[in-house]
């Protein structure tokens, strides 16, 4: 019950409960196995883990869905929106694999969206195949483009964040994040007559680096000094990040609130489905993968388990369906996908 308590409390208040946020699914199985053998042993107990259990119930359906439900054949005015952090589109080579910018590409053209979410955007005149016109030119099936550059390295190129629709982008506005490397955007966007506003985000990451890792692979019962210093730096990074995100999360959930059209919330959170960054992002919203994905969803592709830290949320009045996690190697994030079913709607706009 305890892990719980972080969606409702800021990292600011008690930055420590964060980290509980993390031990969730684990300790919701462990009940789980803990009512399963009371009710074999007909234990009165059993009632401790069934209390437990039947008041997370809510937030266990944010961790693990059962079965995905799939689009109707006469949706009206569907629309597939990804979200994808490409972690700069494999320029540092991460990946190991070959080719792998033509790869993301290709992959991209094949699931065919109409509207994608991209963070870690990247281009650079440094090096073929990364130059601003040619990445342009690989999505101008998606003729439609929103891209800000958080550091700009000169001639159009940099490092950011980008939105590519199929659809007219009528509107854009940014929202950096201090000093950060992060930042979100918002694009109007016209889908047959119809104005949603599409925010693309990219909240603060721990920063973890090749050290970090190596200390928890190497972790033991008793640590040594050189073990726990790296253990308080790695605290000390997770700290961090959740005070920003949760700064981060509530200076965007105003704007989301305050939109003038119906939203749709993409992007890389960097924290799990049990913290008071999702709640806050989430808000009213529904959640693409509550509605329609199935198992975890991870979406964490990198050296620690799998967390679903990327997500989709939509308005209320929008329906969605076939919520994918593509497990693609091209990057530390799968790519997700949803189809969005727009329903019939007054369009006219509130006064920001």
């Amino acid at each position: 019950m305890t892990s719980m308590a972080v969606i409702y409390i800021s990292p600011v208040r008690i930055h420590v409960l964060a980290l509980l946020g993390f031990l969730f699914p684990a300790l919701w199985l462990i009940n789980l196995l803990v009512l399963i053998a009371h009710i074999a042993r007909k234990s009165p107990r059993l009632i401790i883990p069934l209390i437990v259990l039947a008041l997370s119930w809510n937030q266990w359906n944010n961790v693990f869905r059962l079965s995905g439900e799939k689009a109707p054949e006469d949706m009206s005015t569907p629309v597939k929106v990804m979200s994808f952090n490409t972690r700069m589109f494999d320029y540092y080579e991460w990946s190991g694999m070959e080719e792998t910018p033509e790869s993301i590409y290709d992959f991209i053209r094949e699931e065919n969206p109409d509207i994608i979410c991209f963070q870690e955007y990247f281009t650079s005149n440094k090096k073929e195949g990364f130059h601003p016109n040619q990445t342009k030119a690989r999505f101008r099936a998606l003729g439609y483009r929103h891209i800000e550059y958080r550091f700009d390295n000169g001639r159009g190129t940099g490092y950011g964040i980008a939105t590519f629709s199929k659809f007219p982008i009528i509107n854009k506005g940014s929202l950096p994040f201090g000093e950060s490397r992060n930042m979100a955007i918002f694009s109007d966007v016209n889908i047959d007559g119809k104005v949603i506003r599409i925010f693309n985000n990219h909240l603060e990451s721990i920063g973890f680096k090749e050290n970090d890792f190596n200390v928890i692979d190497s972790l033991k019962f008793e640590m040594d000094e050189q073990q726990r210093q790296g253990i308080k730096e790695i605290v000390h990074k997770m700290s961090r990040a959740f005070l920003q995100r949760s700064s981060q999360a509530e200076i965007l959930s105003r704007h989301i609130e305050n939109s003038p059209y119906p939203v749709v919330v993409c992007g890389d959170f960097n924290d799990t489905p049990i913290s008071y960054v999702y709640r806050t992002m989430r808000g009213n919203l529904k959640d693409a993968f509550r509605e329609s994905g199935k198992g975890f969803g991870g979406t964490y592709n990198g050296r620690l388990p799998s967390l679903r830290i990327d997500y989709i949320f939509h308005a209320s009045s929008f329906n969605s369906y076939d919520f994918k996690r593509h497990k693609t190697d091209f990057s530390d994030h799968y790519p997700i996908s949803t189809i969005i079913e727009l329903e019939a709607e007054n369009q006219t706009a509130r006064e920001p």
